[in-house]
């Protein structure tokens, strides 16, 4: 019988998506067990946003437990860059 604890890794495809303030834009978060957030936004042209809806590129915010953001945003991400993000979060 396995003794290790079940372990259910959030990929990004699991994320679900809404509007976000920005016009044209979205954006998803997920809180994982652990306490920590991601923040996953993507936007048109101009929009300010380091993430392209349509170019599959995302805008990354990691927020502690303390509700203190990473130093900086990550940018450019892909969704099998954010997968893999997601899981490292998930060890924390």
């Amino acid at each position: 019988m396995d003794s290790s604890p079940t372990h259910h890794t959030v990929t990004f495809s699991q994320l679900t998506f809404a509007d976000h303030p920005l016009p044209g834009a979205c954006q998803a978060r997920h809180t994982f067990p652990n306490g920590w957030t991601i923040s996953v936004v993507a936007g048109p042209e101009d929009s300010g946003l380091y993430g392209r809806i349509g170019q599959d590129t995302f805008e990354v915010a990691v927020i502690r437990p303390n509700i203190n953001m990473l130093e900086d945003v990550i940018v450019w991400q892909t969704p099998v860059q954010i997968s893999s993000l997601m899981h490292l979060i998930e060890m924390l």
